[in-house]
């Protein structure tokens, strides 16, 4: 294991303990300087030997002013003994001692060791066209290497420029016994690294607390690069961010859904301390350009992290157009300020960066040739320094203005020049910053260990700029088709805008245009095309399971449904039954009433005539009401019916008797009993029978 991994998990378990602590997080970096102080054991410490020691071992731009900065850390931790102090400075003996490195966390390097076995098995999924072979340890130091720096050091931000500042003779021979460190990784190792790191945050979510942990150790770097900025939380602050072109591009989704959400993060955990974000107008234009020059090329010509968002589906052509066509409607949509300010603007700001200064600058830029773009890299250095009026600063955010750039030797020229011209010195901030230096700012001014989203979307952001197909690749497998198959040309011209068929050529190739040969120029475009039936085939699948899915779904709504009149019909089924046995029992209860009152009807009507009969017969023998009108009428309304029973007799007609009215009677008191219980005749006349005055209830 190198000096690097080793003295990495130590600063990972630092980072783990001050997590939520108030301690000075460049403590945590300590771990790191190890090394050094072992090999200046028992000797006078000198800022500028240690400093050396440090830029040999991690190539950072770590000076002896930035290392005398640290002897109250190292002092505090016990590796420095104060032995002279005077009015003119202090001397300290470098006191170190191998027990004093503490061990390493068994959790941390179980965790690491399950990464490392993960990785181990990774480079066959990927490329089967290069004979990638890694040994254990070499996949850890490159993992190592790969997050604790996020690929700075493969985007040359690490190079160091101290000129004459490494000392000689006897301190060379001090520090020739620590390891050569800080070199770039390897392209086909970036790419690997990159790829795993993907791998991990897709597949195997549990490792990503660990990766991202990492991941922040690169962050924590770059507050010792060129000088120590400050550490300390912010509460609020009065500082206004210019987003360079590509940046806010990235923060309208151009780029894709990863670089989105990290700018996007950073943003908004600054603005929360009052930071304001808005854009230059010469940027806007800039933006519109490189859009336009984007979409004006044929598909198969197109490059870049907007068109990879597109293949990707994670924009629509038509918002890239409508943002290249409008990108300060754009960015005020997106809440980011439109600041119109020119070179013209602001007359009496002009000498804090002057028309000749501009010039001057101007043409210092040898980083492209594409003029417009020089321009606005210088007229945006210009601008910020006059917005500044000369309020420079070691801290960033009492400097008033910045600008935030990808660029990193844009960033380190722009600084550099204005240290030559005084403007600023050595120990404060340039007037552009770096995206990283950007998110070191946010993680810790805004409070270390709030949450590890910050690191986590820039390793996740930089991953994906490492992955990008880089158009040297596809530029040198189509000039290889065209000597071997033009007639395929157009096919690989077809495969070239599918999102699968490009991830498989940048995994066949690692990303490096030198893998293409004749030899292989056929089995890579065979690859995609399989990548690229592969893909229709898991879409035309995911078509039919989602065909199915919503046939069974349908099917199930059906047989719920179904179900559901089931079991309603059901339940109506009873509740009618149960109306049903009530009305039958509201039905027998009349039934009974009304036969009940017709016995008593009966009853009563043949007492009255018994009662008459034994009256009569007692008139007949004693004559006690011969002469009374009552009796009278009640024998002439006798003698009526007499005479009415022998007339239907002599005709031979049925005469209506007591049974037929009481049945009438009845019928007329049940129809209106029903009826006061909202019951028809006709609903209870299949169970209703009227016979000889009663009424029968047949329940069948």
């Amino acid at each position: 294991m190198s000096t690097v991994t080793r003295h990495a998990l130590r600063v990972y378990a630092a980072l783990a303990e001050l997590k939520g602590a108030d301690d000075d997080v460049l403590d945590a970096l300590i771990p790191f300087f190890e090394p050094v102080l072992s090999v200046m054991k028992g000797r006078v410490f000198d800022p500028h030997v240690f400093s050396a020691g440090v830029r040999r071992l991690y190539r950072w731009r770590f000076t002896g002013d930035v290392a005398s900065q640290f002897v109250p850390r190292l002092e505090r931790k016990g590796f420095l003994r104060k032995e002279i102090s005077a009015k003119d400075g202090a001397i300290w003996i470098v006191q170190y001692d191998d027990n004093m490195s503490g061990e390493d966390s068994p959790t941390i390097l179980s965790a690491f060791e399950r990464i490392i076995d993960e990785f181990s098995t990774f480079p066959p999924k990927v490329t089967d066209l290069l004979s990638y072979n890694r040994s254990r340890d070499e996949l850890k130091d490159m993992l190592i290497r790969f997050l604790v720096t996020m690929d700075a050091q493969g985007e040359g931000a690490f190079a160091p420029q101290l000129g004459g500042l490494e000392p000689g003779g006897e301190t060379t021979e001090l520090l020739a016994g620590l390891e050569e460190g800080g070199r770039a990784l390897e392209p086909n190792d970036r790419y690997m690294c990159a790829r795993f790191v993907t791998h991990i945050i897709r597949r195997r979510r549990e490792f990503i607390p660990h990766l991202s942990r990492l991941a922040s150790i690169a962050l924590l770097t770059e507050v010792v690069e060129d000088f120590l900025k400050p550490t300390r939380v912010e509460a609020k602050s009065d500082l206004t961010i210019v987003l360079d072109a590509p940046i806010a591009l990235d923060f309208l989704g151009c780029s894709g859904k990863h670089l989105k959400d990290d700018i996007v993060t950073i943003v908004r955990s600054l603005k929360l301390i009052g930071v304001k974000f808005v854009v230059f107008p010469i940027s806007c234009l800039e933006m519109q350009r490189n859009l336009r020059s984007m979409l004006a090329l044929p598909r198969d010509r197109r490059h870049g992290y907007t068109h990879t968002a597109l293949l990707n589906r994670e924009i629509d052509e038509d918002v890239v157009r409508a943002i290249a066509n409008n990108p300060e409607r754009a960015l005020q949509e997106a809440g980011i300020t439109v600041r119109q300010n020119s070179l013209d603007t602001y007359p009496n700001s002009h000498r804090y960066f002057t028309a000749d200064q501009y010039e001057d600058f101007f043409s210092s830029i040898l980083w492209g040739n594409d003029v417009p773009a020089r321009e606005h890299d210088a007229t945006c250095a210009a601008l910020i320094m006059r917005l500044r009026e000369g309020r420079q600063s070691s801290d960033v955010f009492k400097c008033g203005f910045v600008m935030v750039t990808r660029n990193h030797t844009f960033v380190r020229n722009v600084r550099s020049y204005c240290i030559q011209g005084r403007m600023i010195n050595e120990m404060q901030e340039g007037p552009v910053i770096h995206q990283r230096e950007l998110a070191t700012t946010a993680w810790l001014r805004t409070g270390l260990g709030a949450d590890e989203a910050i690191p986590r979307g820039h390793l996740v952001a930089t991953c994906e700029r490492v992955l990008q197909l880089r158009p040297e690749v596809r530029s040198a497998l189509a000039a290889q088709l065209t000597k071997l198959t033009p007639e395929r040309l157009e096919q690989f011209n077809v495969l070239i805008q599918d999102a699968r068929s490009v991830r498989t050529l940048a995994d066949r190739t690692l990303n490096n245009e030198n893998v293409v040969t004749a030899d292989n120029a056929r089995q890579l475009l065979d690859v995609m095309r399989e990548a690229m039936v592969d893909e229709l085939t898991e879409t035309h699948e995911a078509e039919l399971a989602s065909i199915r899915d919503e046939l069974k779904k349908s099917s199930d709504e059906a047989s719920s449904q179904i179900e559901k009149l089931t079991g309603e019909i059901r339940r109506l089924n009873d509740e009618q039954s149960h109306v049903a046995a009530r009305e039958a029992q509201q039905v027998e209860a009349i039934a009974l009433a009304m036969n009940k009152r017709a016995w008593w009807i009966e009853v009563l009507i043949a007492t009255v005539l018994i009662l008459l009969g034994a009256f009569g017969a007692l008139n007949y023998m004693t004559g006690i009401v011969d002469n009374s009108k009552v009796w009278n009428a009640i024998l002439a309304l006798a003698g009526a019916l007499g005479v009415v029973r022998l007339i239907f007799t002599v005709l031979e007609r049925t005469l209506p008797g007591l049974s037929t009215l009481l049945t009438a009677y009845v019928r007329s008191s049940t129809r209106k009993q029903l009826a006061l219980l909202g019951l028809s005749e006709n609903q209870a006349a299949k169970s209703l029978e009227f016979r000889k005055g009663r009424i029968v209830v047949d329940n069948k």
